[in-house]
Parts: structure tokens; C-alpha cells; sequence
């Protein structure tokens, strides 16, 4: 017979006995517990598949880009073009070789005109270059002339054109330019100009009129009517002994002893000298006709001669 706390300690060791067969074997789960753990399975597998078939990306020093701004970014600046400057054409009238302005012209008569240019511009002018008659009355010639030959920078050339009198009287002007070869006038004018009518009659003038008495180794000026001794003086008595005198011209004055009294057609038609004029090759009453220093035609006659001195009644025609 067993005694109650012998009792006591087999309930207490069957206790324990059921409380550890409780945790060493399972239970068999409930279809709840079953259908719970099996969608949990199925969730747990999808997120691997997901996060094996997404890359991975490596982490890089990259910096992350401001948000863009209202601001315009503004255009690349571009060069200005280069200019690249070409020559220019110029040219300058320097001078008439022919045919001086206002020359007298008898109708119909023909004539060849040279003017003398400088090409005054930066261009050289070729033979693509010419001469082009652009005003006035052509009198029969050409409407271009070409240049011969090539005409550099601040050189001069001479063109030359043939033409012919108009047959009406008056005064008659062709007008010329210069022309590129891209068909452009450019440069200053250049022309032509003259008179054609009768030969006019020139009026005679009395400029100086009057009487000189010449002592030896004197000068006197026909133009003024004075006895002088400076650069305009036109005749020389000079003494070179009583018996041997001259008559002698100055300063470009000429001298010609005429047979009778001579008209002003007379003295600027003879053929006057330079030279000396003997004493004793003339007397009183000998006409002479003279051309002054200054260029004026005239005549005297001696009308006095001494042992030391001459007198001359004198007339200059302007």
C-alpha cells in the first residue's frame, strides 16, 4: 500500500512525462494551417524569381544633375565674315598732247586728238580696258578705244583718237571716260574741243607809243617807253668805240631792219633776230620791226643818231 506522498511524486512524474510528449512529437495540422503555409510558400518563391531577374546596379560617384532652370542657354557666338577688298578704278586727266582746247578748224579738216591720262586707282588696267565716248559731238570717231598695252597703278598713258571737223562753224566738244572690263565708266572726263569758222581778224592794239633817245651803253624798254637797265629792257646801244656801235636785242627780244613803214601784219610775219645790228648799216629814217621781251610785236624808226646816243619814234602793238 502505497503512501500519499509516494502517490504525490508518480502524478508529478506522469506530469512531466505527458508535457514532454507534447513537445517532442508533432501535431497534425489543421486544412487551415495547410492552406495558409502553402500560399505563404507561393508568395516567397515569386519574390526570389523577381529578384533574380532584376540587375543589379553597381553604385557609381555619379552626381545627380540639378533640375533644369527657366534660363536660356544662349547661341555660340559666330566670327563676323572676312571682307575681302578688292582693287578700285580711278583715273586723272593729266594734260592735252594734241590739240589745245579752243583750236581753230577749218570745216571737214581732219585731225588726231592724244590726250595723257594717269591711272590714279589700284586696279591695272588691261587691254579689256578702254576709252568710251560718252557726251557731245562724236566728229566722226571712234566709240572706244581700247588700251594698247597694260597700264599699272600711278603710271600714264596716251590715247589717242583720229577725228574730223563738223562742217558747221562753231565751237564743237567730244567728251571721253574711261571703261573697265566689266563694262563700268568710271574716272574723270576728258575731251575735245574746238572751233571751226573763218579766221578771225585780230585786233591791233596800240600798247606803247612814244620817242627814245638812247645814250651809249643804254637800254630801253619798248614796252614801257623808259630808258632802264634791268632784266626788261629790249635794245642795247652798245658803244664799243666812237666809230664802232651796236644796236643789240635783250632778254629774248628780236630785231629786223624793214624796207618802208611796216604794218603790225608785217612785223609779226618777218623773220626777226636776235643778232646785233650794225651803226654803220643804217641811218636815219631806217624802219625796224622788234618783238619785245614780254612778246609783243612793234616797230621804230631812228630818227636821230649822234656821236654818243640814238633816237627812236617807237610804236608796241599788244
Amino acid at each position: 500500500m502505497m503512501t500519499r506522498p509516494r502517490i504525490s511524486f508518480l502524478l508529478c512524474m506522469l506530469a512531466a512525462a505527458a508535457v514532454l510528449a507534447g513537445c517532442n512529437f508533432p501535431s497534425q495540422p489543421s486544412p487551415q494551417e495547410i492552406a495558409s503555409t502553402a500560399a505563404a510558400e507561393t508568395v516567397s518563391a515569386q519574390l526570389t524569381l523577381v529578384s533574380a531577374a532584376t540587375p543589379t546596379v553597381p553604385a557609381t560617384n555619379t552626381p545627380v544633375p540639378e533640375p533644369a532652370t527657366s534660363t536660356p542657354t544662349p547661341p555660340p557666338t559666330v566670327p563676323a565674315p572676312t571682307v575681302t577688298l578688292g582693287c578700285s578704278d580711278e583715273s586723272q586727266f593729266v594734260s592735252d598732247v594734241t590739240i589745245p582746247d579752243n583750236t581753230l578748224m577749218t570745216p571737214g579738216q581732219n585731225f588726231s586728238k592724244t590726250w595723257r591720262l594717269r591711272n590714279s586707282g589700284t586696279c591695272s588696267w588691261t587691254t579689256a580696258y578702254d576709252a568710251v565716248f560718252v557726251d557731245g559731238n562724236a566728229m566722226g570717231g571712234q566709240a572706244s578705244i581700247p588700251m594698247a598695252g597694260n597700264v599699272p597703278p600711278n603710271s600714264t598713258v596716251d590715247i589717242s583718237v583720229s577725228l574730223s571737223a563738223p562742217s558747221t562753224n562753231g565751237t564743237h566738244r567730244a567728251t571721253y571716260r574711261m571703261r573697265n572690263d566689266k563694262d563700268v565708266i568710271f574716272g574723270t572726263v576728258f575731251y575735245v574741243q574746238i572751233v571751226v569758222g573763218p579766221t578771225p581778224t585780230p585786233t591791233v592794239v596800240v600798247y606803247r607809243t612814244g620817242t627814245l633817245t638812247i645814250d651809249n651803253s643804254f637800254k630801253a624798254d619798248l614796252d614801257g617807253g623808259v630808258i632802264i637797265g634791268d632784266a626788261n629792257a629790249d635794245v642795247w646801244l652798245h658803244a664799243v668805240s666812237a666809230d664802232e656801235r651796236y644796236l643789240e636785242p635783250q632778254n629774248g627780244a628780236l630785231l629786223k631792219e624793214m624796207a618802208g613803214t611796216p604794218s603790225y601784219n608785217d612785223c609779226s610775219a618777218a623773220a626777226l633776230s636776235g643778232s646785233a645790228v650794225n651803226f654803220n648799216e643804217f641811218g636815219t629814217g631806217t624802219w625796224f620791226c622788234y618783238k619785245t621781251s614780254a612778246g609783243r610785236f612793234g616797230r621804230f624808226e631812228v630818227e636821230g643818231e649822234g656821236a654818243s646816243s640814238v633816237t627812236l619814234d617807237f610804236r608796241t602793238w599788244n
